[in-house]
């Protein structure tokens, strides 16, 4: 994955990889998933191009710029914070919230 990554976008820094905190259940625990920094284009572009791969199962794009894409079976796609899976559950809730209280 990382190759084909980098013969698509050019150079990236990676910044984790098995090491480190992370989800419970993250493919970074299983040697199937690196977080990087893209050093020749924009983390969106980095991103479109790890989804465009036939064998990466999971891409994410953080707030400080760094990308994560995962080997997993589950497809999966997100953008936030480092939190993002608890990020995005606390917003649907407070919109859920809003949309229920009519504010």
């Amino acid at each position: 994955m990382i190759t084909e990554l980098v013969a698509k976008i050019g150079p990236i820094q990676i910044t984790s990889t098995c090491g480190g905190r992370h989800a419970r259940h993250s493919q970074h625990y299983l040697g199937r998933a690196i977080d990087f920094r893209p050093l020749a284009t924009s983390s969106r572009k980095a991103a479109a191009a790890a989804r465009s791969l036939a064998n990466v199962g999971g891409v994410g794009t953080y707030s400080n710029g760094l990308v994560h894409a995962d080997v997993g079976e589950r497809e999966a796609y997100w953008h936030g914070y480092k939190r993002s899976r608890y990020a995005s559950a606390s917003k649907r809730g407070r919109y859920a919230r809003l949309a229920r209280n009519g504010g």
